[in-house]
């Protein structure tokens, strides 16, 4: 018998969480939810989110009524439940190692590209960071820059600099055909 009570009273009541923490827990996971069906769908599926809340969240927007949304944006959270809310909510606020990487590659093309175009001389330590450059051919594409900075054209061959020095900072180095961004004032010359 005293088996019987001593199990009884190992199984202490008060180590659950209390019906309001855990009502709490799951409006939070409805929460995450909803801001997961507010962004863009293209943008979850690259997130940590399984087939299954994907597939909720398509149905959401799908849904056409209030109440029809209300409806799926419940089935969100319930769906929730089996999820990893913290590692998602570190991915929606960018807080992965591959965002903040991301990020830092985005502002080294940045600099890079600003400051060859203050200075095209810079291609030397930009070959000296990243020797893959050197195989890119990347003086005429700044020189065009250059000129086009100097006109009021559109800023076409600036985002192309800034994409080429981005791929090459990232280690996609493909080389860029040369001939996209030869001086339209040459061929105007040669007409």
């Amino acid at each position: 018998m005293k088996d019987e009570n001593e199990t009884q009273d190992e199984i202490d009541p008060n180590d659950r969480p209390s019906k309001s923490a855990v009502k709490r827990e799951l409006l939070a996971l409805q929460d995450l939810g909803k801001v997961l069906c507010e962004m863009p769908f293209d943008k979850v599926k690259r997130g940590p989110v399984s087939e299954k809340l994907l597939e909720a969240i398509k149905d959401y927007h799908k849904a056409r009524g209030f109440g029809g949304k209300k409806r799926q944006m419940l089935y969100v959270g319930k769906v929730m439940r089996d999820e990893e809310a913290e590692e998602i909510e570190k991915w929606i606020k960018g807080d992965t190692i591959e965002q903040k990487m991301q990020v830092l590659h985005m502002h080294a093309a940045e600099q890079w590209r600003d400051q060859l175009v203050a200075d095209p001389k810079s291609l030397q330590a930009l070959i000296a960071a990243y020797p893959a450059a050197a195989q890119m051919n990347l003086n005429p594409l700044i020189r065009s820059v250059v000129q086009e900075r100097a006109s009021t054209k559109p800023p076409k061959l600036y985002r192309q600099l800034y994409q080429t020095l981005y791929a090459l900072i990232q280690g996609k180095t493909t080389t860029p055909a040369t001939d996209e961004y030869v001086d339209d004032d040459e061929d105007e010359l040669n007409d």
